[in-house]
């Protein structure tokens, strides 16, 4: 009795505390936390599905002690952006908060959670958004869908950083991917509904995780002895030595204690040992009974005696990230095919067998998660082995708008043009390269184009020479192909008939008829005219000479020459004196019997170089020459008299500038006029010159060297060496320079006087005096 006495005080002490306590409903009251609700917002969310989420965190809300000093609250949503929509230090009050969440509007895109945990991390638990240090920070993560982005590591990442998730799945929402957000354990972390209807459901569960709330504390729970609080919820139990009546609340004691067979003492009841307990695997006898055990790895179901094996993977106590193998109790993770198991035992990541260059592909891999397709580069197209590419080749198929040539590339063309054509601006078209109306043709006369070349061709009366380019006019005279008595005229390709002097044209056009020229033409004979069959030759008295005119008569007979001056233009003559050369060289013209048939005269100035100012055939008559002489203008710098004697033997005297054939015997005459010592050599081309039978004149001024001017004078020197000291005297030569009259009136020579002789400095010396003399009286006047 002692011993039952004991044991029933011991039963109520222990009822007197298992008792609820009394007092008031109030608030969640947890201490400081900054939480925040992050919510999809996908376009799978449908509106009265978001307006769903909306109640579900204002009534969680509403159980909140709501404050800067209590918990503070944000909420971000997401889809395939994220936006914040208030922060933690947003909001001080509920009515305010409730506001701003009513005025959310959903972003209705994709699911990119992952991207959302991160920006929850990084920017909305910062002291600039309202984080508190030292106070938890929570995350409550709201979805429907799988991620289309990764989560895990991200997610391990911010629970490192301290952050505790909750993830709340509904519909379509993956296990796998809550577990791989939540923070373990799982069981108090990750909720899954089944639709947005039943979410306030779990509302006072989700409460009790996140509060602590205990409903035998904070409710009436009607237990007779003890009350045992679960996750939004409570059980009644009873004390030892009593059982739970039916109504699940009171309780009724029961007798423990057996008589042993001595019948003195007392032994506690094995209630094993009567074979009817029926539990699986093991009974367990107490106090009070008994109850039934399972083995590790099993949980005991609710009728006390069944035994199920513990299946974590089912029940969403798992971390692997893709699939979970269940064993009693314990699971162990494994990876969908195309992914490989990291080494934590836990993720997965994908084989990208295009990365590690297991394909083979030719040109592009894609890779999806254990497999990989192939694809081409631009321009190409994949075989039908789905590994290898072909270029397309739009030319071969057709697919180009070019008019000649189409180049190909792959997957692209260019245009060209055939030979002769250019391409156009629009690089499609083709023009004809037209070389003759280029002017890119070395054609005499006419250019007959083809695309890109042409061929060249003659005007009337021509024919094309051997070159193929120039053309020669056809001279039906020299070939003899005309019927002219006398005077065959021919122009390309034709002819016309005229006669000889003397002779007229019959009316055929063809035959001549002698004319009295004596008697029918002005022959302007002085004396006399004598007639011959068509022409006409004049007669002087006895003891007189026809002259050269043929028709004037006089007592000796002038000369016709080729005369060819040479004329100093270096700079030491200075542009005064040059005027007086000119002046020289006009008194030397005046002198000769210049015409066409008579005396010639070609003018050329030297200084560095040489310039022929007019050749011996460009004037016939003196006032042309005259004229044409005094527009002359002076060279200026240096004096190489060896060049200008080479251009004249070279130039001035062939044929092509008027220099008539030696075979007609017309005397060559050449007259160096120079001021100053040659820069070049002399010597070979005024020997070469006279070689040639050229009669060299050499007139010197100034600082003329004699020996180069006697060098250049032909033989008697003293007939062809003239010298003065100025400029102002070469007139007194050009008088006794007789180049073309009667031997007999050609001095040849004037006195040559040495300049540093002292009659020259005496004349110089009064020449000098006389011209400062006319000066001083000038500038008095």
């Amino acid at each position: 009795m002692k011993m039952r006495l004991v044991f029933l005080l011991l039963t109520l002490v222990v009822l007197v505390a298992a008792r609820p306590k009394a007092g008031p409903k109030q608030k969640c009251k947890s201490g400081p936390v900054d939480l925040v609700f992050l919510i999809d917002s996908s376009r799978s969310v449908r509106p009265h599905e978001f307006e769903t989420m909306r109640k579900f965190m204002i009534d969680i809300l509403s159980t909140l002690d709501i404050g800067l000093n209590a918990t503070r609250v944000g909420v971000v949503q997401y889809s395939s952006q994220v936006r914040t929509e208030f922060s933690l230090k947003a909001h001080a009050k509920l009515d305010t908060m409730v506001k701003g969440i009513n005025e959310i509007i959903p972003l209705a895109q994709g699911t990119m959670t992952g991207l959302a945990i991160k920006f929850v991390m990084d920017t909305a638990f910062v002291a600039e958004e309202g984080d508190r240090p030292k106070v938890p920070n929570v995350v409550v993560i709201v979805t429907d869908g799988r991620p289309q982005d990764r989560v895990a590591e991200v997610a391990i990442e911010a629970r490192e950083k301290g952050i505790e998730i909750f993830a709340v799945g509904v519909a379509r929402a993956d296990m796998a991917s809550l577990r791989a957000m939540a923070s373990p354990p799982f069981e108090d972390h990750v909720f899954l509904v089944e639709s947005f209807d039943l979410i306030h459901q779990f509302g006072l569960q989700f409460q009790d995780k996140l509060c602590g709330v205990d409903l035998c504390v904070e409710s009436k729970h009607g237990c007779e002895q003890i009350c045992e609080s679960s996750p939004g919820s409570f059980h009644c139990l009873c004390l030892p030595g009593y059982s739970l009546n039916e109504d699940g609340k009171t309780c009724a004691a029961i007798d423990l204690i057996q008589l042993n067979d001595d019948k003195k003492s007392c032994t506690m009841i094995d209630f094993c040992s009567f074979g009817n307990h029926s539990c699986d695997h093991e009974c367990v006898s107490v106090l009070n009974g008994y109850h039934c055990r399972c083995q590790e790895g099993h949980r005991l179901l609710e009728d006390g005696k069944t035994c199920q094996a513990i299946d974590l993977c089912a029940e969403g106590k798992h971390d692997c990230e893709q699939i979970c193998i269940s064993a009693p109790g314990v699971f162990s993770c494994d990876c969908n095919t195309g992914y490989t198991l990291h080494d934590d035992k836990k993720a997965c990541t994908p084989i990208e067998l295009c990365a590690e260059r297991k394909h083979d592909c030719e040109q592009i891999c894609i890779s999806a998660p254990g497999v990989f397709s192939c694809d081409c580069n631009a321009g190409y197209t994949l075989n039908d082995d789905k590994k290898a590419c072909t270029p397309i080749d739009l030319c071969a198929e057709g697919k180009h708008d070019c008019e000649q040539i189409c180049i190909s590339a792959p997957g692209v063309f260019t245009c060209d043009c055939n030979t002769g054509y250019t391409l156009n601006d629009d690089k499609k078209a083709c023009t004809s390269i037209d070389l003759c109306a280029e002017g890119k043709h070395d054609c005499e006369q006419i250019c007959i184009s083809a695309p890109g070349v042409f061929t060249c061709d003659c005007n009337a009366g021509y024919t094309l020479n051997d070159d193929k380019k120039a053309c020669t006019p056809i001279d039906l005279c020299a070939e003899g192909k005309h019927d002219c008595e006398q005077i065959c005229m021919s122009a390309p390709g034709v002819f016309s008939c005229d006669c000889n002097k003397g002779f007229k044209l019959n009316k055929d056009k063809k035959t001549c008829t002698d004319m009295d020229m004596c008697n029918t033409v002005k022959h302007g004979c002085e004396h006399q005219c004598g007639n011959t069959p068509g022409s006409f030759y004049c007669i002087c008295p006895e003891g007189q000479l026809l002259q050269e005119d043929g028709k004037s008569c006089g007592t000796c007979k002038s000369a016709n020459i080729d005369l060819v001056l040479l004329i100093d233009g270096s700079k030491s003559v200075r542009p005064q004196n040059f005027e007086l050369v000119k002046k020289f060289v006009n008194q030397v013209v005046d002198s000769l019997d210049v015409s066409e048939h008579g005396t010639r005269v070609g003018f050329v100035q030297y200084s560095s170089r040489v310039r022929t100012e007019f050749p011996l055939n460009m004037y016939h008559t003196a006032a042309e020459i005259k004229a044409a002489v005094m527009k002359v203008d002076y060279m200026e710098k240096g004096t190489m008299t060896g060049l200008a004697l080479k251009h004249m033997l070279e130039n001035s005297f062939s044929e092509s500038e008027g220099a008539r054939p030696l075979d007609r015997n017309i005397p060559r005459i050449g007259l160096v006029f120079t001021d100053g010592r040659s820069q070049d050599d002399i010597t070979e081309f005024a020997k070469k010159a006279k070689e040639a039978g050229i009669t060299m004149y050499a007139v010197g001024v100034g600082k003329a060297v004699e020996d180069e001017l006697r060098e250049i004078a032909s033989e008697p020197t003293e007939k062809h060496f003239y010298y003065t000291t100025d400029f102002s005297a070469i007139s007194t030569i050009a008088e006794n320079l007789k180049l073309n009259i009667c031997p007999a009136e050609s001095q040849g020579e004037i006195e040559v006087k040495d300049p540093c002789a002292c009659e020259s400095l005496v004349e110089f010396q009064q020449a000098s005096m006389s011209s400062l003399e006319q000066l001083t009286q000038k500038h008095i006047l």
